[in-house]
């Protein structure tokens, strides 16, 4: 037995327990795949679960990837699926953003799991959001390795978005096996969810405990695997940050078809063959959105479908067969899609009858506006009540009619604002750094405070990942809820709504036959 003494044979033991570590392979239904290790937790990144949908797969249902020979590389992120790329903007900096190298090949998925793994630990795969056509499963603020550390496998995953993700037309329908076309993202989810069960005991995971998770257009897509037959059996538990009932219309695939078909005949393309030969990049800027004289934000074209196969109806009826009834962690940020905008009186009296119509005098009699701080301060709370409102009959239709087990919460904690910047306070997405552990970044002020919100957000999360309940202190919601979990700067039950009296002029509105959600 050869002996290595001194210094420098200290050393060397410990590079080569470094590199045994660095070398960890594990071996996939695909083939072996080599990850690495970093901060307590293994990571594997640019798994491809699905071939890459290019050529002639481009539109068309995932198909099996290739198995490969030999040990892969699982080191670094595959490229973000093909969109726009987005610029800094309001609060989202660069660690929220998808940034390049983007590509049609980009059906890949990243896991990470703590570095001196057990058996069955719960698993949870989080769907990124960027409204349908952006983002990825590889931001700053996703990397699982946090979160991975303290006891679970962390999955991310890539998938299709936008033109290539959702484009409907008849065409494609005609020559689909469903019978369906433009769902070609949720199909990519499921493709991913499928991958998972078969490979996660690989890697540590429990196979029968997996949370699926998603936040706002990942949210919706929650919302949307919950109610579909082709994602039933995939998954144990499921969490949607902002939030399961968001009132975004799923659109019927014939609207879809036709918004397809409008777009082939602007390309100048008589037949998907063509289609499937116009580059990416074209693509995308003919589908760009151009503000125009209106304001608010930016309609969603691209985006799924009610086509009775991939999902059966839309989701935001709470009372809609449900497929898969398992345990719900929902909620809402506390200063989620406020108009900055509004800030006198006439402009907030104005926004509330442009989109509160007959029951705008109502509201206004209930929302102080006759000063301009009180019109800020009621702009921000009519949109909070308005989304908790929503959320609250949403979760307690849902529990009634489908027996799901809803918890609900709203979260308050402010995110640190950049140095010298406005402050933002909590805002849509600002909770995912938390969740995932990963504060820090950017040029912020970041306290004891900040890390006591991470703990909080992954103590309660881990446990319902576990158990299907998150803690203590946490009420289902039952036929006679009416408050929901507050997390972040104030972690008690309190109510859903600022009042009863507002509370009540929103269910009204909601039986009127509107709708109460995010938008």
């Amino acid at each position: 037995m050869m002996r290595i003494a001194g210094p420098v044979g200290a050393f060397a033991l410990a590079f080569a327990a470094n590199v045994s570590f660095a070398q960890t392979v594990v071996a996939t239904s695909g083939g072996a795949v080599r990850g690495t290790v970093k901060g307590g937790a293994e990571a594997f990144l640019g798994i491809p679960y699905a071939a890459p949908p290019v050529g002639p797969l481009r539109w068309r249902e995932p198909q099996g990837a290739a198995p490969w020979q030999g040990v892969r590389e699982a080191s670094a992120f595959g490229p973000v699926c093909q969109q726009g790329v987005p610029a800094p903007w309001g609060p989202y900096t660069a660690e929220f953003l998808a940034a390049p190298p983007m590509s049609e090949d980009c059906l890949t998925l990243n896991i990470w799991r703590p570095q001196h793994a057990v058996k069955k630990l719960p698993v949870l795969v989080f769907i990124h959001g960027g409204g349908f056509g952006g983002g990825a499963g590889s931001l700053p603020i996703y990397d699982g390795a946090k979160l991975a550390a303290r006891g679970a496998i962390v999955v991310t995953i890539n998938y299709r978005v936008g033109v290539l993700g959702f484009m409907a037309h008849p065409a494609l329908t005609a020559e689909s096996p469903l019978g369906s076309s433009g769902n070609y993202g949720l199909l990519d989810q499921i493709a991913a969810l499928k991958w998972v069960r078969a490979n996660a005991a690989a890697f540590g995971g429990d196979a029968a405990n997996v949370t699926v998770s998603g936040e706002s257009a990942g949210a919706a897509s929650v919302a949307d695997l919950m109610v579909s037959p082709m994602a039933k059996g995939l998954f144990d538990k499921a969490i949607a940050f902002s939030g399961a009932s968001m009132a975004v219309d799923v659109p019927p695939l014939a609207k879809n078809e036709q918004i397809g078909a409008e777009l082939a005949a602007k390309l100048g393309k008589a037949s998907i063959a063509e289609m499937r030969e116009v580059p990416a990049e074209a693509l995308i800027e003919a589908t760009r959105y151009v503000p125009g004289a209106s304001s608010g934000p930016p309609p969603l074209r691209f985006v799924p479908n009610v086509d009775g196969k991939v999902v059966p109806f839309d989701p935001v009826r709470a009372s809609g067969p449900v497929v898969s009834p398992v345990p719900l962690i929902t909620g809402y940020n506390s200063a989620e899609m406020i108009d900055p905008s509004v800030r006198t009186p006439a402009q907030f009296e104005a926004a509330v009858r442009a989109r509160y119509g007959a029951f705008a005098d109502r509201l206004l009699a209930l929302y102080p506006h006759a000063t301009e701080a009180e019109a800020i301060a009621s702009n921000t709370l009519i949109a909070r009540d308005r989304y908790m409102a929503g959320l609250l009959l949403w979760a307690k239709e849902r529990t009634r009619s489908a027996r799901q087990p809803v918890f609900a919460y709203v979260y308050d904690h402010a995110y640190p604002a950049v140095r010298g910047g406005q402050s933002w306070g909590a805002f849509h997405s600002s909770q995912l750094p938390y969740v995932f552990g990963n504060i820090g970044i950017g040029d912020r002020t970041w306290t004891a405070a900040d890390r006591r919100i991470v703990r909080q957000w992954q103590d309660r999360l881990l446990a319902f990942m576990r158990s299907g309940a998150p803690g203590a202190g946490w009420a289902q919601v039952g036929p006679a809820t009416s408050g929901v979990m507050g997390l972040g700067d104030r972690e008690a039950m309190r109510p859903a709504v600022s009042s009863t009296e507002r509370l009540e002029a929103f269910k009204a509105y909601a039986a009127s036959g509107s709708k109460l959600g995010l938008m």
